[in-house]
Formats: structure tokens, C-alpha cells, sequence
């Protein structure tokens, strides 16, 4: 009789647990950031991934008169890396210009950064 008890506790809480951690798993992956910076360690720009509504970011941190090209690619097996967007944030120091792009699930995206004076970096990111 004992162990019948012992056996429904068991059972209720792993449910009650397993519900728990099914409604605390987030729909939305969170945002993705990707910083540029130069030799010296000084950030010129940054691009942002806002899960919410899938929009992209494109940052120029530095006073320097030049533009920060921020784009998303996407990998296909056969063909690799690909360009799907690029915006160029060409509006100053402390701006930046945006722009969307559905994020689809099960596809690897990376997002790539460039500044003239500085190599291109890149982040990587899943839906």
C-alpha cells in the first residue's frame, strides 16, 4: 500500500516538474550581439540581432568617416555561405540603420561586420 503511495508521488512530481520546465523554456532565443573592434581594442561597431520581430541593427561606434557594413548569411550545405542582406550604416557615430529579415528555424545564420580599417568579424546564431 506504502509503495503504490510512494509510486503516484513519484509520478505527480515528475509531471508537475515536467510542466515547470515546458513552460519555462523561452520561444524567443534571446539577441544576438557582434562587436568589431580595432587593434587597439576600441569598439567601431557593433550589429545587433533582435530576436523580437527579427530585425537587424547595424551600429558606428567611432568618429572616424567611415561606414560600418553590417549583413546576414545563411549556409546551405552545397553551396556554403551565402549573402542574404547587408545594410550600410553610413549616417555617423552613434547611429545606426536596421533592417529585417525573417529568421527561418533549423537554418545556421551568421552575421558579418566590416569597416574599411579594420578585418571583417563574424557571429554565428541559430533560430
Amino acid at each position: 500500500m506504502i509503495k503504490k503511495w510512494v509510486i503516484r508521488l513519484a509520478i505527480t512530481c515528475a509531471v508537475g516538474v515536467g510542466l515547470i520546465a515546458g513552460t519555462g523554456s523561452a520561444a524567443l532565443a534571446g539577441d544576438t550581439w557582434l562587436i568589431l573592434s580595432d587593434i587597439d581594442g576600441r569598439q567601431v561597431g557593433a550589429m545587433q540581432h533582435v530576436d523580437d520581430g527579427d530585425s537587424f541593427r547595424v551600429y558606428d561606434s567611432l568618429k572616424d568617416g567611415y561606414s560600418v557594413e553590417g549583413c546576414l548569411q545563411a549556409y546551405a550545405p552545397r553551396v556554403g555561405w551565402t549573402t542574404v542582406r547587408c545594410k550600410d550604416n553610413d549616417s555617423g557615430a552613434g547611429t545606426y540603420e536596421s533592417f529585417g529579415y525573417d529568421v527561418l528555424t533549423g537554418i545556421p545564420y551568421r552575421m558579418r561586420l566590416c569597416h574599411a580599417l579594420v578585418p571583417c568579424t563574424y557571429q554565428g546564431f541559430n533560430e
